[in-house]
């Protein structure tokens, strides 16, 4: 039996304890409801964005992702520390519950904490006590002594602040428990948290005691109010927004959004893309709230590694902390103001004050950020809205204009006339490509796009692949002059109307004949087919489609590879944004003779080579190294002399890379289709 009050229930200058617990307890989550409030009005403000649909799936994401943390273990210490502090937070949420109840005067847990369940429970909240003050102790002490590069930039202050404020939770509950433990006679089962505050504790002086059993509590509660408080202000909103962030994620990767979900005629739009805050989708502002500003997006982006002014983690640091700044908590702000001849800051423009044209220019959109983030943040279609609003205010590169006017005129990026798409199949005197035309039929539609009609050095990659579906015996044909380039680099320019019509022309195309399957030479005509048009016939890479003639026998490799080290580099759109990362593998394990290596970076860290975007036409001059070169000396520390790739595109750059390098002679890359073709 205890032999003093509860703390809640003793008097303080004569008045009851539980009016302080109340007091605290109204104060502090009126001032929470209003905070985030007030963080709702920017989400109100912003464009919709459909995120409702496939409730099981994304129930399976959150359960697998948001619960178990999957993705936290990449980095394998750093996932250790979070998901232990995770789980305190589940575990401990229920004693956080009670100790606040107690305040309130509304003991309701206290029949089940009495009983069976509460000895169980007080051995467990201990254990986690114990566990979370060891992890925030060694976070602090990582970020204070080993700094790791990718937390530059963060608010570290937050970080130290809220660690501190974690840990002196733990410390407040473990004397709490302690004290009690001293003063009170019966058996409170096995506390190890408590019991190693007891050492500590004067356990013949009551007084002391009482003090301590009193102070230690409402210091908890004050301090646990405090940091309820703080998550909405900080970057340690994702404790609150993180569960649900992961269950908004985007489902459909590789894909863009479209200029508006909720208009459907482009026409009608006034503008174009992302130019102020509030142009970016309720899901992207709520990645805003939800980074916890770990820096493995910046860890990982290729873009950062070489040099170029992007940092994926400080996109959208800036931008919270400019959202912080435009839609304050406290203060009137300017969020619905006219904003009618103001300058850019007045007005709210993103571009040139919060964010810098070649950051948003620098993206690749391989993925690799997206694809490393625990609390699924998305970048790629937030730069291409960027992209957009620039392009249509005329502060896109001066280069797109006269790409974009070639695209426009004649379906290619080269300005070449569409009777020249198919001049590659001359060279294939003694096997017949079929140029379809309307009500044609074949088994396989075989769409070779812009480069591998007309760049000569990925129109052997074409012939190759050709090639290989004739000795297979494949009914395959090809569209000619009436094809258009698939438009994927033109969307991720941002010139949404020039792509639309691309897609239209091509898709026009695609019904005047008849296919069973689509197979393309580039992953990025796969991907923008795949995801970006209204197709319901199958879209396959050749990668993969040739991988399955080899393994049905259709395709027999016999002879063997030139004696090489081989090793295989994952181009972006063919691994990260959807997921092939064995067929390419199977089959050049399929091939006699081969000597096969992975570089540390492979299948979903792959890194870019850089060259699949709108790279293809813009320079950027701040970068170190290139990135192709960059990757061509991880090929080489795997101890592969030759890299094979599925992209034309990493191809062309893997080649220069070489050459700039001057490795011909001990370096060299392959198309894995000329590989294969070797083997036949």
């Amino acid at each position: 039996m205890s032999t003093i009050l509860h703390p809640a229930a003793s008097h303080y200058l004569g008045i009851p304890g539980v009016v302080f617990g109340w007091i605290i307890v109204v104060l502090a989550v009126g001032l929470f409801g209003y905070t985030i409030y007030k963080r709702l009005v920017l989400l109100k403000s912003a464009q919709a964005d459909p995120r409702f649909s496939n409730i099981g799936e994304r129930l399976k994401g959150l359960l697998t992702f948001g619960i178990l943390q999957k993705r936290q273990p990449r980095y394998l210490w750093a996932g250790i520390l979070h998901i232990v502090i995770f789980w305190g937070f589940v575990v401990l949420g229920l004693r956080s519950l009670e100790l606040v109840m107690q305040a309130l005067g509304i003991p309701f847990l206290d029949p089940l904490m009495k009983g069976p369940f509460g000895g169980f429970y007080g051995f467990l909240k201990d254990l986690f006590e114990l566990l979370v003050l060891a992890a925030c102790i060694f976070s602090i002490l990582r970020r204070a002594i080993a700094r790791p590069a990718r937390y530059a930039g963060s608010h570290q202050f937050e970080a130290y602040l809220v660690l501190g404020l974690i840990s002196f939770l733990m410390v407040t509950d473990m004397l709490y428990e302690g004290s009690l433990l001293h003063i009170e006679s019966d058996a409170r089962g096995w506390l190890p948290a408590a019991q190693i505050a007891a050492v500590f504790l004067p356990q013949g002086n009551p007084s002391a005691l009482k003090a301590i059993l009193q102070s230690s509590y409402w210091l908890h509660i004050l301090a646990l109010f405090c940091f309820l408080n703080l998550l909405p202000l900080s970057k340690h909103f994702h404790i609150i927004t993180a569960l649900p962030n992961v269950f908004f994620r985007k489902l459909k990767k590789g894909a863009i959004k479209p200029l508006r979900w909720d208009v459907e005629d482009i026409d009608e739009l006034e503008s174009s893309g992302a130019g102020k805050l509030e142009d970016f989708t309720w899901k992207h502002v709520l990645d805003f709230y939800t980074c916890s500003e770990c820096g493995r997006c910046s860890d990982n982006c290729p873009a950062y590694a070489v040099g170029r002014p992007l940092s994926p983690k400080m996109i959208t640091i800036k931008l919270r902390d400019y959202a912080y700044s435009r839609y304050p908590v406290f203060g009137p702000g300017s969020p619905s103001a006219n904003d009618a001849g103001k300058d850019d800051n007045e007005s709210g423009a993103i571009i040139g004050a919060i964010i810098e044209p070649d950051e948003v220019w620098s993206c690749t959109t391989c993925g690799a950020c997206e694809e490393e983030c625990p609390v699924f943040i998305e970048y790629i279609d937030k730069m291409i809205d960027m992209r957009r609003y620039m392009v249509e205010t005329g502060q896109a590169p001066k280069t797109f204009n006269q790409i974009l006017m070639q695209f426009e005129k004649t379906g290619n990026p080269f300005g070449k006339p569409a009777a020249k798409r198919a001049e590659w199949t001359q060279e294939l005197a003694d096997i017949p490509v079929k140029i379809l035309k309307d009500g044609d039929e074949v088994d396989v539609l075989y769409f070779v796009d812009s480069y591998g009609s007309y760049d000569p050095r990925v129109q052997e990659i074409t012939r190759a692949i050709a090639s290989g579906l004739h000795r297979a015996g494949v009914s395959f044909g090809v569209l000619g002059r009436r094809e258009k380039d698939s438009g994927h680099q033109v969307r991720r320019m941002g010139e949404e109307g020039l792509f639309q019509m691309l897609l239209e022309e091509n898709v026009e195309t695609f019904q005047g004949v008849t296919f069973r399957t689509m197979v393309t030479t580039d992953p990025h005509a796969f991907n923008t087919i795949l995801k970006d048009y209204p197709v319901s016939f199958p879209v396959i890479h050749y990668s993969a489609y040739v991988e399955s003639l080899v393994r049905t026998g259709r395709l027999q490799p016999v002879k063997p590879v030139e004696p090489h080290v081989y090793t295989y580099h994952d181009p972006c759109y063919l691994g990260r944004h959807n997921g092939l990362y064995d067929p390419p593998r199977n089959l050049l394990r399929s091939l006699p003779g081969m000597r096969l290596v992975e570089m540390e970076r492979s299948r979903d860290r792959s890194f870019c080579c850089g060259g699949g975007d709108i790279i293809l036409w813009h320079e950027i001059e701040q970068e170190e190294v290139r990135m192709a070169a960059k990757r061509i000396e991880m090929a080489r520390s795997a101890g592969a002399d030759c890299l094979v790739t599925a992209c034309p595109f990493c191809l062309i750059h893997f080649e220069d890379a070489i050459k700039t390098a001057g490795l011909e002679n001990e370096m060299k890359v392959i198309d894995l289709m000329e590989l294969t073709l070797s083997t036949l």
